[in-house]
């Protein structure tokens, strides 16, 4: 089966994500820039980075920053709107679960509402050779619904096919796999979007 990833207009997964109630691209952006602030990295990589979500939280002092998405579409429209603002800006269309697809090692990766879509194992197997050795992994999940609809509704039909593919993943299993990969969990949340939705940020260090 194609991946639905691959057929949905920016347009429509922006404005989903930032519709009135749901409001999660907001929340990422104010989870990564926590980390930012708190971990105070050279250098970054973003998982699913999309458009761009979260790039204008990045400071310019950053030396190098990496964004990862399947979607091409979605990686020239991050070139286009901060190509020039890094000093070294790396972007990468491709699916992180191909063994081809990686970087050189950064200080912080984050990755956020991709473990949904992707097998856990493997991609968490792969992120220590792409992290510095202080480096930090900074993940968001997203917590069951009291619905069966795990995909928010909204009028953007293509965003909805991705109830076909998405896969809630219990932190304790991304935390059991995470510690199989030799990394250790430092901290642990729970987050809540203005839309009600509740997500995991957890924290891992090599």
């Amino acid at each position: 089966m194609r991946n639905p990833w691959l057929d949905i207009p920016l347009a429509d997964y922006e404005g989903h994500m930032a519709m009135p109630g749901i409001e999660q691209a907001q929340l990422l952006a104010d989870i990564f820039s926590g980390a930012l602030d708190e971990y105070s990295p050279h250098s970054v990589a973003i998982l699913g980075c999309a458009g761009g979500n979260g790039f204008e939280r990045i400071s310019s002092a950053i030396q190098r920053v990496v964004g990862i998405d399947i979607n091409h579409h979605f990686i020239a429209a991050a070139e286009a709107r901060f190509g020039g603002r890094f000093k070294h800006l790396e972007l990468i269309a491709g699916d992180i679960q191909n063994p081809e697809v990686s970087f050189a090692p950064v200080d912080l990766i984050f990755a956020g509402l991709i473990f949904e879509y992707v097998n856990v194992a493997a991609v968490i197997a792969k992120t220590p050779a792409m992290l510095t050795a202080a480096g930090k992994l900074v993940t968001v999940l997203q917590l069951p619904l009291d619905s069966d609809q795990q995909v928010s509704p909204s009028p953007f039909a293509r965003v909805q096919t991705l109830g076909k593919i998405i896969r809630l993943v219990p932190p304790s299993l991304l935390q059991e796999a995470a510690e199989s990969a030799g990394y250790a969990q430092l901290t642990s949340r729970e987050v809540a979007s203005r839309g009600g939705k509740r997500f995991q940020v957890q924290v891992f260090s090599k």
